[in-house]
């Protein structure tokens, strides 16, 4: 009898350890799709505190003091960065070490402009944080640039528009897109595929660049301010920024999707400003004049675009010196383009 009773212990002993087994199995496992797994163990706002900021000898460095200290006074828990071209190199070199093609562009260029337009995406695609241009000031701390309501969306980038025609039946006067998103302030996590994409487009379209001039991209030097805004700048970011939203919401987002925006939305993991955020007082499409509770940061406008364009041609906007070209048609198609012809995003 004592056998018996042993015996059925053990099987008892048995049983239990097998289920105690099964069930830390099932209480290990998580009964949702991998992605939406990694988004709750990630934290709400995983775009780095890093703050980037370029000098490639900005004429107006020096008078650049307040704007640039406001970075630092609001923000403190970020780090702030100021490259120049050495520092750039050095970083460029550093991360894109396995990617010859990328590593060889950054360094053969030799165009300021293009250059400094280039480095900001590889910049962000690589270690990620927010660039904002020498002449911005931060008016909110970045921590605060998510609205609370949207703060557990998973958010990894936040653009911002910059013009917006509207219901006018033409585009803002040197525009050439409907609506078209800033570049002069971007944010997002490392390794984010928007900004990935664009490095690699913007990679593509100098060497597209150089080949139409003839020349090789160490000697490309821009000749019409066309080909800055649609191979580096804010036409050719503005289309990358609609092509993500489409792929990640599953259908088509257009101009028409953004026009007349007044709160910020969340786009898979993109957060989308008004035109308040990152440009107030640009002086069209509803901008502010002064700051509102809903700017972030300020552009002075200060920067060395406006050079360049009088050098290159193209009417400045708004009397703000902004990215710009002619009273064109409304967005091209081709990343090549340089005019901008048909209606586009």
């Amino acid at each position: 009898m004592c056998a018996v009773i042993n015996g059925w212990r053990a099987l008892a002993a048995t049983f239990f350890t097998i289920a105690t087994i099964v069930l830390y199995s099932h209480l290990s496992y998580h009964p949702f799709p991998l992605a939406t797994r990694a988004r709750q163990q990630e934290p709400l706002f995983p775009i780095p505190k890093q703050i980037w900021q370029i000098n490639f000898n900005h004429p107006h460095y020096n008078d650049l003091g307040p704007a640039i200290h406001s970075w630092d006074h609001l923000n403190p828990q970020h780090s702030h960065t100021i490259l120049t071209e050495a520092t750039a190199r050095d970083i460029i070199q550093k991360h894109y070490a396995d990617d010859p093609e990328t590593l060889k562009t950054y360094l053969d260029l030799h165009s300021m402009i293009l250059k400094s337009d280039y480095l900001r995406y590889l910049v962000l695609a690589a270690v990620g944080g927010v660039y904002s241009d020498l002449d911005t000031d931060a008016v909110k701390p970045i921590d605060g640039w998510i609205p609370p309501e949207l703060a557990e969306r998973g958010i990894r980038a936040i653009v911002g528009i910059e013009s917006d025609k509207m219901d006018s039946p033409n585009l803002v006067p040197g525009v050439y897109m409907p609506v078209q998103f800033v570049q002069w302030t971007l944010a997002c996590s490392a390794r984010h595929p928007m900004m990935v994409r664009m490095a690699e487009a913007v990679t593509r379209g100098l060497h597209r660049l150089a080949s139409s001039h003839g020349v090789p991209v160490h000697e490309l030097e821009p000749m019409e301010a066309i080909e800055v805004l649609v191979t580096t700048g804010p036409v050719r970011w503005s289309r990358m920024v609609f092509d993500y939203l489409s792929e990640v919401s599953g259908t088509e987002v257009t101009w028409k999707n953004m026009t007349g925006m007044t709160k910020s939305r969340v786009i898979g993991d993109v957060l989308v400003l008004p035109i308040a955020g990152f440009a107030s007082g640009v002086g069209h499409s509803g901008s502010p004049r002064e700051v509102t509770e809903d700017t972030l940061m300020w552009h002075r406008f200060q920067g060395t675009w406006r050079g360049v364009q009088e050098r290159l041609g193209g009417e400045r906007r708004g009397g703000k010196g902004e990215r710009g070209g002619g009273e064109g048609g409304e967005g091209g198609r081709g990343e090549e383009d340089k005019g901008v012809k048909s209606e586009g995003r």
